[in-house]
């Protein structure tokens, strides 16, 4: 029952019927997670981290992730995030925005790697390559988006998640939804 989503536990252990979708991690977990004396971190020149961008031009939120691996302390560590949402009247401008924060972290940090949906990004991940950054496809594949959830889900259970307190990522977490697919769960939204 620890390791399987709320609803996988009733189904397969008390055979019970149960919906396909359900709340992706309890709050509390993720509160668990939170370290109130952590802040982002706007530079740490020699601290590797690795960036994840998941864009949209005009109708859903665009992120920017960075993490580190503490190898001490075993744990991923949410260095810093930035969120933009664009709308059909102001649409993302992914040089501006997505390119200028990556090329930025570069210089603040030892940024190892950013990774990104080719979907809209391609143009964005040729012209930072061109740059020198190293930059990886990562579609948003059902394979993907289920290694991707149970990874993330895995971490925050166990605590190999530390973040800092940010109002905008708790009820983003709050808001994220578990399918439940043929292939195993992914987060929906």
């Amino acid at each position: 029952r620890r390791r399987l989503r709320p609803n996988q536990s009733l189904r397969m252990i008390e055979n019970r019927f149960v919906t396909t979708e359900t709340s992706f991690i309890s709050l509390a977990a993720w509160d668990r997670c939170v370290d109130p004396n952590l802040r982002p971190s706007f530079g740490e020149r020699g601290l590797p981290v690795y960036a994840a961008v998941d864009a949209s031009t005009k109708h859903d939120s665009t992120a920017i992730v960075v993490t580190h691996w503490d190898k001490k302390a075993q744990q991923v560590r949410l260095v810093f995030h930035r969120i933009y949402q664009p709308s059909p009247d102001q649409p993302l401008d992914f040089e501006g925005t997505i390119e200028r924060t990556i090329l930025d972290l570069r210089k603040r940090f030892l940024l190892r790697k950013a990774l990104f949906d080719p979907w809209q990004m391609q143009a964005t991940a040729q012209r930072l390559t061109r740059l020198g950054v190293k930059v990886e496809e990562f579609p948003q594949s059902p394979a993907n988006l289920t290694t991707a959830s149970q990874n993330l889900y895995e971490l925050i259970q166990g605590q190999g998640l530390v973040v800092y307190p940010d109002a905008d990522l708790r009820l983003a977490i709050s808001r994220a939804v578990a399918i439940e697919t043929p292939r195993g769960w992914r987060i929906g939204k």
